[in-house]
């Protein structure tokens, strides 16, 4: 009750109020209009019509389409208006300047490091292994125009939040250059109190430290002067996408990433925000099962510029990329002349920031890679047609597909839709077990002992469309195995669904007819 007080008396409620009050304003305006003049109605006829073309016309999503035909032809006149406002993030003009400076920092950063030379070397090296690796790999370069293809680094897994945290606790009392720290939830709690005081002792040791944390998903978790504190005591702390009382699509683009780098030596990303339940601290949902990985070596400089693009973002300014992301011994295609796996750090996020959907083209082409089996584990399950016929048609050519998803729900509407999406691939042979203990909230696919990705990204339309992810795509590492047997202990630790378990009562079915209408905007 604490804390829904605190965000009804905060500006993140006088935000949305004017908000709603924006966007009855416009409403009513148009609707006004609409009856008192004749070339008005003329003008948003033809909006809608030239919204209609457009959308029909459009390289993108069918269910996209279908969504957004619905939104204009159910709401005539505000529909078209709804479209030119919210269907794509809208960079101003300082914005779009600052982006491009941005990457082009990180492009120069790339040749000083060697990384740019290095990632085709790597390529080459990984074609002589896996031609077929090759290819996916080059397809991910493709799509996320930041990213690079790195060897010689270590990936270790961790089966839990806890474990994770044991690590990166140990790592950060370590740090001598710096630390970047990117979360979607930041709470007050045990678990930030010991990172907080490693921090505050860095930051007097001289340390450079920085900080973003997501400004809604951390809205009723902590104090509202949270990260001026921090920069009291030389942390570097900003809220990312700051709400602000104007109509905006910026709003519904959060930045869902998870990412600690230390030094540029260690990178940690996965499933777990730095909040007490993620290490099960705190109960809320029975036992909280998260997991996530740890790389050392050159592939942590790939989510150093991660971060620091969304941290140049977020405050306004590019930074000396050289100062942060350095050349070093791991840059090489080899380590102890044999191939030693591949890991590509990626990020994902809305269009323009992304021109492609990268998130979910890494996902399908780690599926359509699947020959012997295919594991999946994700708090939700809530895609589209392209994913699900992909799953379904890796059964059907007789890939092992099993998926974990929570019994206890942390959100209800979203359990309807998850349990919704069950019948249709039970019936191509894709096994679906729910993790009785509790919720998980991991995000971890592998496949076949030869690929995995693990990160942020779950499997919903908020994670593959809407929300700035990241994840690390890798090829060959041993600790795809461990992936592979932590995958199986959890899964012992769930109950198989049978198709008679996965129907949808009357109120379920209704819930799932109308969401699933408006599911690719929410």
């Amino acid at each position: 009750m604490r804390k829904l007080y605190r965000i009804f008396i905060s500006r993140y409620a006088v935000s949305a109020l004017f908000i709603i009050a924006e966007l009855f304003l416009i409403s009513y305006l148009i609707v006004y209009a609409y009856s008192y003049s004749l070339v008005f109605v003329f003008f948003t006829t033809l909006v809608d019509v030239l919204v209609i073309i457009s959308l029909i016309n459009r390289d993108t999503n069918p269910e996209f389409k279908l969504t957004w035909l619905a939104v204009v032809t159910l709401v005539p006149i505000i529909g078209g208006a709804l479209y030119l406002i919210f269907y794509n993030r809208h960079l101003t003009k300082k914005e779009a300047g600052l982006l491009s400076k941005i990457f082009e920092s990180i492009r120069e950063n790339e040749k000083l490091t060697g990384d740019e030379e290095a990632s085709i070397e790597n390529l080459g090296e990984l074609a002589r292994v896996c031609e077929a690796g090759a290819g996916r790999a080059l397809s991910l370069l493709k799509d996320d125009a930041i990213a690079n293809l790195y060897t010689g680094s270590v990936c270790t897994y961790y089966k839990s939040g806890e474990d994770l945290f044991v690590s990166m606790l140990e790592r950060l009392e370590s740090a001598k250059k710096y630390i970047f720290l990117e979360y979607f939830i930041v709470e007050d709690g045990e678990l930030w109190e010991k990172i907080y005081k490693i921090l505050k002792s860095k930051a007097e040791e001289g340390i450079e430290i920085r900080m973003l944390y997501d400004d809604i998903g951390s809205m009723s978790t902590v104090p509202k002067d949270f990260s001026r504190s921090l920069r009291k005591v030389g942390i570097s702390a900003y809220p990312f996408a700051r709400v602000s009382p104007r109509v905006t699509s910026s709003h519904n683009n959060r930045d869902h990433r998870k990412i600690c780098v230390i030094d540029g030596e260690i990178a940690f990303t996965g499933g777990v925000n730095i909040a007490d339940e993620y290490i099960n601290l705190k109960r809320r949902f029975g036992h909280w099962k998260d997991g996530g990985i740890s790389v050392e070596g050159a592939a942590a400089r790939g989510f150093a510029r991660l971060f620091l693009m969304m941290y140049d973002f977020t405050v306004g300014e590019v930074s000396d990329y050289s100062h942060f992301v350095k050349k070093n011994e791991y840059t090489k295609a080899l380590s102890g002349g044999e191939f030693s796996g591949a890991v590509i750090p990626f990020g994902s996020g809305p269009k323009p920031t992304y021109p492609e959907p990268v998130g979910k083209n890494a996902l399908m082409n780690i599926i359509e890679a699947s020959s012997r089996y295919l594991y999946i584990t994700t708090p939700y399950l809530i895609i589209d047609y392209d994913l699900t016929e992909a799953l379904r048609n890796a059964a059907k050519r007789g890939v092992d597909v099993r998926m974990i998803t929570p019994a206890e729900a942390d959100k209800k509407i979203i359990k309807i839709m998850t349990k919704s999406a069950y019948p249709y691939l039970l019936q191509a042979g894709v096994r679906i077990f729910e993790y009785t203990p509790g919720f998980i909230h991991e995000k971890l696919v592998v496949c076949d002992d030869a690929y995995a990705i693990v990160g942020t990204i779950n499997f919903d339309y908020r994670s593959l469309v809407h929300h700035f992810e990241d994840g690390a795509w890798i090829y060959g590492s041993p600790a795809i195995k461990n992936m592979r047997d932590g995958f199986l202990e959890t899964e012992g630790k769930s109950g198989e669904i049978a198709p008679c378990d996965a129907k949808l009562g009357i109120f379920e079915k209704a819930v799932r007819s109308l969401i699933k209408i408006f599911a690719p905007l929410l």
